[in-house]
């Protein structure tokens, strides 16, 4: 069988996408025979439209060369078999339908008292899926820690995870829906191979754990709704502002997380986002970790680090919109319908 890593190569496409095929536990060539849906594989892969053609005459030129036989039963089962655990893989499920349990593996149920790390998806690998990912992946280079940390001080975290975007049109409106950054599953399987390629066990860069917990820091953030809403609402304005710039997007507006609103709907959707108020107000958020970028070599900045934790936290008063609560009271004082 031949590795989906020679196969990108002799195609002459560019190697990056052979790690990302493995992510989406594409190993050989021949996972690929019984692929069903070879277009979503190849955008989930994010292989460009030409590349994509290119791909796709390579596959059908390699398939079709392999010398034909009919398939035993074993065959069948074995394709059918790698075929469902490459599919679920993707889904973000454990388990191949049959013995597995069939549950997401992540997303933990957000209950009274949680903390901040039950935010993150539980996700595990065991020893020798981590070693073969690690073979496969290699460790993070120099560059690579570099952007993540950079990405992270400029709170761009699509640019941290290599997602797409910002899905807005030329209206200034944005539709969230089927973007990777609303997909916990895709957030947490990301953040956990950037971490294994970031893990100080095999990386020796000075500062792969920097990184390494920017990393966990995006996950634990993008994994919280409220938090989620807040970082994705910041990409939306720094796009927007791109556009303003390059003239794409005329005149003033209010920047939310779905877009530019104009008129009494700017001022609808502000009056919205200020009296907001969390349903989980009551349990600890996470933050965002800005102690990841100070230079602990400096004596100011290491006393500051050591004292963050015993400053107490400050929290303002929710607001809330009074007049709803006045309608609310007005309603209960009417008389029965029945008297």
């Amino acid at each position: 069988m031949v590795a989906v890593r020679d196969f990108i190569v002799d195609a002459g496409l560019d190697e990056h996408y052979a790690a990302r095929f493995v992510e989406q536990g594409v190993d050989t060539v021949d996972d690929l025979r019984y692929e069903r849906d070879l277009d979503a594989l190849l955008e989930d892969v994010g292989v460009r439209d030409d590349d994509a053609a290119t791909f796709r005459e390579a596959l059908k030129r390699a398939l079709a060369g392999e010398k034909k036989r009919a398939p035993s039963g074993d065959d069948l089962a074995e394709a059918v078999k790698a075929s469902m655990a490459s599919s679920r893989a993707r889904q973000g499920l454990d388990g191949d339908g049959a013995g597995g349990s069939g549950r997401v593996t992540g997303g933990a149920v957000r209950m009274g008292g949680a903390k901040v790390e039950d935010y993150a998806p539980k996700l595990t690998l065991d020893d020798a899926v981590t070693e073969d990912v690690n073979a496969r992946l290699g460790v993070a280079t120099a560059k690579e820690i570099e952007d993540i940390l950079a990405a992270h001080r400029d709170k761009d975290f699509l640019r941290l995870l290599k997602l797409r975007e910002v899905p807005i049109d030329s209206l200034g409106k944005v539709e969230w829906s089927g973007h990777e950054a609303v997909k916990t599953n895709e957030i947490a399987m990301r953040c956990k191979l950037l971490s294994l390629r970031l893990d100080k066990s095999r990386n020796a860069h000075a500062k792969a754990p920097a990184a390494q917990r920017a990393v966990k820091n995006v996950l634990d953030l993008l994994s919280h709704k409220d938090t989620r809403k807040e970082y994705l609402t910041l990409a939306v304005r720094r796009k927007v502002e791109e556009l303003r710039a390059e003239g794409k997007i005329q005149g003033g507006g209010h920047v939310s997380f779905t877009g530019v609103h104009y008129g009494s709907g700017a001022a609808a959707t502000r009056a919205a986002e200020e009296n907001y108020v969390s349903k989980d107000m009551l349990n600890e958020m996470p933050t965002y970790d800005e102690t990841i970028h100070l230079d602990m070599s400096d004596e100011n900045a290491r006393a500051a680090f050591a004292t963050r934790g015993a400053e107490p936290k400050k929290s303002s008063a929710p607001k809330v919109d009074v007049s709803s609560i006045r309608a609310k009271l007005a309603s209960k004082t009417k008389k029965p319908r029945f008297m």
